[in-house]
């Protein structure tokens, strides 16, 4: 009798005789490349019409613009990794801080160009040196709906790029550190799909949480938080000594199954238990994450457990 894929990535786990996991290959290279000269073409498209993504800052500091450049020029990476079944090593998303680098390098090189092409100049009569140090000094600051320019940051401008770049180059590793945190058999070599959602919600309801006075809300919202993550404690501690899928199946099925969104809007807590299969074995993990009102009227979420079956 021949055993199926699904057969062998379980026996290879079993034995530990795993074999070597497949490394991103030519076609990953070339995505994320694309994605990356796609959005710098965009950026310099955008620059030209003077619109500069990569100096957007929130509240003055935070460098939005360019951790979004970033994120959609790394995000053909992690795409073509995950359409792949390729599992990215810890290694692979650190050096994507390298490729960040490189690529904010190309994107200030583009818009050098074409600032030479713009006035018929010469490298010669503006280095490219030259180029990066007005970049940092000549840096304005402009308040979102004002049309007014503030004063050149001199020397403060060096700081305001320096975090441009760290914007940018972080940006690029997040779509990567996303897929590498995701599970991933290795006996199959392939990334888990979504099986099943299952929920545990408070008894307590948002409406007559917010119907108490002020002052007895925090402990009403503690009690009923507190009372939930026991309750899941002990669906954790079942499904941590149930080894075998159809064990984990039987567990979940007994929560509550009701819309994920009808629920976080109407009780004060939500606990949303994910559970993900190999598709190839019997490979599995479960996700539980805590949902639940906050004082203020919005919501606060963690990770209560993650059990791992890969």
């Amino acid at each position: 009798m021949q055993a199926t894929r699904g057969e062998l990535g379980m026996a290879n786990e079993m034995s530990g005789d795993r074999r070597a996991l497949r490394q991103p290959g030519l076609f990953v290279y070339l995505a994320g490349l694309g994605t990356s000269a796609l959005v710098l073409w965009a950026v310099r498209r955008l620059d030209a019409a003077d619109v500069h993504v990569l100096g957007w800052y929130a509240n003055g500091i935070l460098p939005v613009g360019a951790l979004l450049v970033g994120i959609l020029s790394g995000a053909g990476y992690a795409v073509a990794s995950y359409f792949l079944n390729v599992k990215l090593t810890r290694a692979f998303v650190i050096g994507m801080l390298t490729t960040g680098l490189a690529d904010y390098a190309m994107a200030q090189h583009l818009a050098y160009t074409g600032l030479l092409e713009e006035h018929h100049a010469s490298p010669d009569a503006y280095p490219f040196l030259r180029f990066l140090t007005d970049q940092c000094e000549q840096m304005t600051f402009t308040r979102s709906g004002s049309s007014s320019t503030g004063s050149p940051l001199g020397a403060f401008g060096y700081f305001w790029k320096a975090l441009e770049v760290a914007g940018f180059a972080g940006g690029t590793m997040i779509p990567s550190a996303a897929l590498f945190a995701m599970p991933y058999c290795k006996g199959c070599q392939q990334y888990l799909k979504q099986l099943s959602t299952a929920y545990l919600h408070t008894h307590e309801q948002r409406a007559a949480l917010f119907a108490l006075p002020r002052k007895e809300r925090p402990a009403a919202l503690g009690a009923a938080v507190t009372e939930l993550v026991a309750r899941t404690g002990l669906v954790t501690a079942r499904l941590s000594s149930s080894p075998t899928l159809a064990e984990t199946r039987a567990i979940l099925a007994e929560l509550d199954a009701g819309p994920r969104k009808q629920a976080a809007k109407e009780a004060v807590g939500v606990v949303v238990a994910l559970l993900k299969k190999c598709p190839g074995c019997e490979a599995h993990h479960v996700d539980l994450t805590l949902t639940h009102v906050t004082l203020d009227k919005k919501s606060a979420s963690r990770s209560l457990a993650k059990l791992d079956r890969t």
